[in-house]
């Protein structure tokens, strides 16, 4: 009989925690150390996290309840670009994603394994070199970066966040908020009993006290009341080299993190899992899950700055280096032919193409179309290209 030990009880832990449950017979130790807290922050995701959890452990939209949960229809974008005020990112049905409290959620799955005879639960801070199984999933949190062993992103402008939580008595919206702003742009997760709105802004150009001022505006737009309960961090945005050994894969803030533009984060898990699942089960070789999860986070941080590159409604001192930025990036990134084909292919691709998988870092062909048309920069790209 294999083992696997996950390190971490976080998001990333408890979400390989039901993968590795359901698709192996293995033995699992899991490691935590109830002294590290976990992040009191609310998450979206996008069309993976409810199929891969139904999958996993038969979730359904009434357990959506136990996480403080909401649906997710799309995401709505407003002052990005040049082309439309305001439009949704639509996700087309059936599908669609959820808001979820991350705390909840770390708690739910902790519940629903405790009593299953193959998983031993140790409370212990402990070092992946320091443990005897076959398989390592490394959730650890954020790790000393460092230019050996990690890439930093010299594209994304934002590395600081302010976040506050505002009450309510019910969810009043059932998409995720988007909104660029003169500093940065705000994202709005809807929880049942609260919405969390979070400022991301760079630190190099503008103060905390600039963004405080200017997040007032969301409030009075949405009707929030801000609780007075907030946090205030920075950030970098970065990546491993590479992510996986014979023995060792490394998972959420472990390996990897990128500003939450599209809540690409989970779906990123997801195929971190079920690439260790594969290489684990000698389906797939070890170039071909690190080379894998290279590609998917280049196009991941493509993805991202394509909002850059688009612009937005404001002229600021923040959006002249985010833009530049964001021309930067994807000057790079066009070399590879898959953006290319997506740019000039998506907008004649039907529904039924889907069934082929063909994305461009976590976008199917149908959201890559919608966003590229509403930002307004397809024909400047298509121009681009020819």
């Amino acid at each position: 009989m294999k083992k696997l030990a996950i390190i971490g009880k976080g998001t990333a832990g408890a979400f390989s925690a039901t993968h590795f449950m359901r698709w192996t017979d293995w033995d699992i130790d899991w490691y935590f150390d109830h002294n590290i807290k976990p992040q009191a922050v609310g998450e979206g995701s996008n069309l993976v996290f409810p199929l891969a959890l139904y999958e996993n452990i038969g979730f359904t939209y009434q357990d959506l309840k136990k996480l403080d949960g909401t649906v997710k229809e799309s995401i709505y974008k407003q002052n990005w670009g040049t082309n439309v005020k305001e439009f949704h990112h639509h996700f087309s049905p059936p599908n669609i994603g959820i808001h979820f409290n991350a705390v909840k959620f770390q708690e739910y799955i902790f519940s629903l394994v405790q009593n299953n005879k193959r998983f031993k639960f140790i409370e212990k801070n402990v070092l992946s070199d320091q443990i005897d199984a076959d398989f390592i999933m490394d959730c650890s949190g954020k790790p000393e970066i460092n230019k050996d062993n990690f890439i930093e992103s010299n594209y994304i402008p934002v590395n600081s966040v302010h976040v506050n939580q505002c009450m309510w008595e019910y969810p009043r919206f059932q998409y995720t908020l988007t909104i660029a702003r003169p500093y940065g742009w705000v994202f709005g997760i809807p929880l049942q009993n609260r919405c969390s709105i979070g400022y991301l802004y760079n630190n190099n150009i503008n103060t905390l006290e600039e963004v405080k001022e200017d997040v007032k505006n969301i409030f009075e737009e949405f009707n929030l009341v801000p609780s007075g309960i907030t946090n205030t961090f920075s950030f970098g945005n970065y990546y491993r080299k590479e992510n996986y050994s014979k023995r060792i894969s490394y998972n959420g803030n472990a390996s990897f993190f990128l500003e939450p533009l599209e809540a690409t984060s989970i779906s990123t898990m997801d195929l971190i899992q079920r690439s260790a699942f594969s290489l684990w089960t000698g389906e797939a070789s070890l170039d071909r899950v690190n080379n894998l999860y290279f590609d998917t986070i280049n196009e991941v941080e493509a993805m991202i700055m394509l909002h850059y590159y688009a612009g937005s409604s404001f002229d600021t001192r923040f959006w002249s280096m985010a833009k530049n930025n964001g021309k930067l990036k994807i000057d790079q990134a066009i070399k590879n032919s898959k953006l290319v084909d997506m740019i000039l292919q998506s907008d004649t691709i039907k529904f039924g193409y889907l069934k082929e998988k063909f994305e461009y870092g976590t976008w199917n062909p149908i959201s890559f179309n919608q966003n590229l048309t509403q930002l307004g920069i397809r024909n400047t790209l298509q121009k681009y290209i020819n």
